[in-house]
């Protein structure tokens, strides 16, 4: 059975890409604890990170890296929190949260528990400030 993130991936559930290659995919965090939240995840469904191909793990960092970039710029983050997860979706992915002021109190813990769903209309204009600046 395919993840939430393959379908995505596939098209078969809508989601507001950033960025795309043979490898993997960056979209907009649907439920994002900050703004700007965003996604990177493998293509190829592995659940556990440390499973990965060298090759891989290493594009999806350096891809992280260009979004993360890209979002600071474009959304006037002081610095972007990376987090590698894989336990509520089994599939390889990255969270990037773009943090504006890191001296507010932000924690880990407050930027891992949102549920709240962001309008897609927000989403898609966050999208295009990124894409605009890889």
């Amino acid at each position: 059975m395919s993840t939430i993130f393959t379908q995505i991936i596939n098209r078969e559930i809508p989601g507001h890409f950033i960025y795309e290659d043979e490898t993997c995919v960056a979209i907009m965090d649907k439920f994002p604890a900050v703004e700007g939240q965003s996604i990177i995840i493998l293509k190829e469904e592995i659940d556990y990170a440390f499973d990965m191909a060298e090759s891989d793990y290493n594009h999806l960092f350096k891809v992280a890296k260009q979004i993360a970039r890209a979002s600071d710029v474009a959304l006037k983050a002081e610095r972007t929190c990376l987090v590698v997860e894989g336990f509520e979706v089994p599939h390889v992915h990255i969270k990037l949260y773009p943090i504006k002021n890191v001296t507010d109190g932000t924690s880990l813990n407050s930027l891992t528990s949102n549920f709240e769903e962001a309008e897609d209309i927000t989403l898609s204009e966050l999208a295009q400030k990124i894409k605009a600046e890889l």
